[in-house]
Formats: C-alpha cells, sequence, structure tokens
C-alpha cells in the first residue's frame, strides 16, 4: 500500500508504515556504480523489506515506471535530471502517493546534499527503512516541477550545450570547458525579470528552491527545498570579471547582495527577453524564455536523515 501524501512534522517517523521499496535505477547517470545499488538492496532486505530494482533502458523511462509502480518507497539512484523525472510523474499522479527517496548518484546531486544524505549503503538503508520524512516543496516553471531551480541565461546556455551536444565521456568536465568558453565570450542579452511587482533587468537569473547549487555550494541562504519559499538571485552583469567574482562567492559560501548581485525572495516570477534565451530547470534543459515560476501549492514526501 502506498503512504499517504500529507504534510509531515520533521521529526515524526513511523518505521511500520515502510514495508516495500523500489529502487528506480538510471544506469546512463555519471557515476553509476552497480555494486552500490545491490549492496543498498541487500541493507534494505536485512531489515525485513521487500526491494524490487528496475533499471531504465532511455530518458522519461524512470517517469512512466514512477507514473504507476505501487510501493512504499520509490527510491531513486540517479543524478538530480532522474530525480527531477520522477518527481514530475508522482506529482502527476492522485494522492497517495510512494514516498520519495533518493541514493545520491548522478555528476552532481544537488538534492543528496540539500538534505544531508550519507552515500554509505548501510547508513542509506538505515534512512529509508526508519522512514523519517519531510515535505518537498516543489517550484513550477512553466508548469514543469522542479525542487532545485529554474533559470535562465549563462548557466542554462551551458546546460544546453552539454545536453544538445554529443554525450561527453566526463560530464563535469564538459560543464566546466562550457563555462569557461562561454565566460570569455561575449555576454547575453538582457533579461527583464518581473518579481512580485518589482522591475529588474539582468543577464542570469535563476529562481532558487533549494539552498545549494551545483554540488555543496551555496546559493541562497534563505532557501530550502523542504520548506516553503523560492529565491530569486540574479547577475546585472554577465562579463568575465563579473562571473569570476561570482563564482569565487559561490565558492566560499559569500554569494549575496551587491552592486551586481541580486537577491530576494519571492513568490512569483516572469522572466522575459528580447531575443530567446536558454532556459533549465534542475540543471536539465528547457527551452528558451520566456519563464514563468511560482510555487507549486502541492508538496512530496521525501525520507531525510
Amino acid at each position: 500500500m502506498s503512504l499517504a501524501l500529507r504534510m509531515s512534522d520533521e521529526n515524526a517517523f513511523d518505521p511500520s508504515t515502510v514495508r516495500s521499496v523500489t529502487l528506480l535505477v538510471n544506469p546512463a547517470a555519471g557515476g553509476f556504480r552497480m555494486k552500490t545499488i545491490q549492496a543498498l538492496a541487500e541493507a534494505l532486505r536485512g531489515r525485513g523489506l521487500s526491494v524490487e530494482i528496475r533499471m531504465s533502458t532511455a530518458p522519461g523511462h524512470l517517469a512512466e515506471l514512477a507514473a504507476t509502480v505501487e510501493t512504499d518507497v520509490i527510491a531513486v539512484a540517479g543524478g538530480d535530471g532522474s530525480v527531477n523525472e520522477v518527481v514530475g510523474a508522482l506529482m502527476a499522479r492522485p494522492a497517495p502517493v510512494p514516498t520519495l527517496a533518493v541514493v545520491p548518484q548522478g555528476t552532481a546531486n544537488v538534492l543528496a546534499h540539500e538534505i544531508a544524505l550519507p552515500s554509505d549503503p548501510q547508513r542509506l538503508a538505515a534512512v529509508i527503512a526508519t522512514g523519517r520524512r519531510r515535505d518537498l516543496h516543489i517550484g513550477l516553471a512553466n508548469g514543469r516541477p522542479f525542487f532545485l531551480m529554474a533559470s535562465a541565461g549563462f548557466d542554462a546556455e551551458i546546460v544546453h550545450a552539454v545536453e544538445t551536444g554529443p554525450r561527453p565521456r566526463f560530464k563535469k568536465l564538459a560543464f566546466v570547458h562550457n563555462a569557461l568558453t562561454r565566460a570569455l565570450g561575449h555576454g547575453g542579452p538582457d533579461l527583464t525579470i518581473e518579481a512580485d511587482g518589482r522591475r529588474h533587468t539582468a543577464r542570469i537569473a535563476v529562481v532558487a528552491k533549494a539552498k545549494h547549487y551545483g554540488g555543496p555550494f551555496v546559493l541562497a541562504r534563505e532557501a530550502s527545498a523542504v520548506a516553503p519559499g523560492l529565491v530569486l538571485v540574479a547577475l546585472k552583469s554577465d562579463r568575465p570579471w563579473a562571473l569570476m567574482r561570482a563564482a569565487a562567492a559561490l565558492a566560499t559560501g559569500r554569494l549575496g547582495p551587491s552592486a551586481n548581485v541580486i537577491v530576494e525572495p519571492v513568490r512569483r516570477v516572469r522572466i522575459t527577453s528580447e531575443t530567446p534565451v536558454a532556459t533549465q530547470i534542475d540543471g536539465e534543459a528547457m527551452a528558451t524564455t520566456p519563464l514563468d515560476v511560482v510555487a507549486a501549492e502541492r508538496t512530496l514526501p521525501v525520507l531525510v536523515p
């Protein structure tokens, strides 16, 4: 029987409600390790849980599996793009839905950093078996669910270049290469940002649902994937020196409001541009501007330590 979708106290847990776990695995994810999946499955079975492993065979297959599987917990093994696929499928299902769990794999599993998940199979099995839940708060970008961020501009262009080009052998290096290439090139067009009645002009706009970005880096200290609210982070300039200063501040956890950086809580954001600008959600390429972002009314249960 599936677990009910409900608002949950962050300290509440009921181990008796977790009896079955379906592991949805993306073998194409960066850093994929079948030994880790098998070790996790054995650790869960050792705790008396029923475990099924389902492997995706093509883009979109995880969503197809998540749309119909009947289980107490869906544990997604992959990167943030894999988790986004499953979240989208769960958001389309009527309640009650299975509880979401994340198995940290992929190029950069930012959600795993956000909720401080262990990577060790035994410790992760304990998290899943314990059944401690938080509400995963969801944003909608042009109607598509996301749990990390939606953005337009420089970072979205990098995502498009990596995701739509030839598949790189080392995805992290591909992101770095494309970032450097674009940083040293010409800047992009202006973005017009309308946020709760305020109007800004910028070159890069990120609407953050989560605190972390690109792994362990803190983009928006006031944001959280397991709490309500969205935070706008925008750069007025995307010249190389401005990008380098912002990157240094991000790497050291000191990114905040400045002459070039806008940081403010928002409820609804519309991003437009005179010429099309690339957009992305949760590290996955979308189309181009305009981009309309709002918080979803519905939440999903997610297992946390």
